[in-house]
């Protein structure tokens, strides 16, 4: 709590401001203006009580010293508003950054699970191409005479071509990420 000390400070003598801390905001500045109005009023009251009429001067300063105790109260509960406000703004900033990371960890499982069936479809169809065709060399040997009567011979081990590249990947990729 601010203590008052008597001829402390006045308008007249060109003292700095109160020792309390600024404190951003509109309702703070203005609460902080108020007491350092309310001071100076003791103070100059002070000044008239040393003079003369003493009992009036003294009602008017005790009046004016519970004014400063409910404009310190009110200063202090807006400095609380404002760190509780700065808090919450750093809370909300953390769990953005947490949802951001969250979400870069689901789409890299996606494309990665993605990419894993791609591979696995390409795989089957492979497999399928090959035990329906056979080999190259059983399709191109089914027109050829030095086979001999009866056709083809009997399917051997199949033979598979590798993969043809597939852009499907690069366009799904593209379409989740916008590129």
């Amino acid at each position: 709590m601010f203590k008052w000390a008597p001829n402390e400070c006045s308008v007249r003598t060109g003292c700095a401001r109160s020792s309390a801390q600024p404190v951003r905001g509109d309702l703070a500045v203005r609460l902080q203006e108020a007491l350092d109005r309310a001071q100076e009023r003791i103070q100059e009251l002070e000044a008239k009580r040393q003079g003369g009429g003493v009992a009036t001067l003294q009602a008017q300063m005790d009046g004016l010293r519970q004014e400063l105790v409910r404009t310190e109260g009110r200063l202090l509960e807006a400095r609380e508003r404002e760190s509780q406000a700065e808090a919450d703004r750093a809370r909300a900033i953390e769990e953005r950054a947490r949802a951001v990371a969250d979400l870069e960890f689901l789409k890299d499982r996606v494309l990665k699970k993605r990419r894993e069936q791609q591979r696995q479809a390409q795989q089957e169809a492979a497999g399928r191409m090959g035990s329906v065709f056979g080999s190259l060399d059983d399709i191109v040997s089914l027109g050829d005479p030095s086979v001999g009567r009866g056709g083809a011979q009997p399917e051997g081990p199949t033979a598979t071509r590798p993969p043809v590249p597939d852009r499907r990947r690069e366009r799904e990729e593209e379409e989740i990420f916008g590129l």
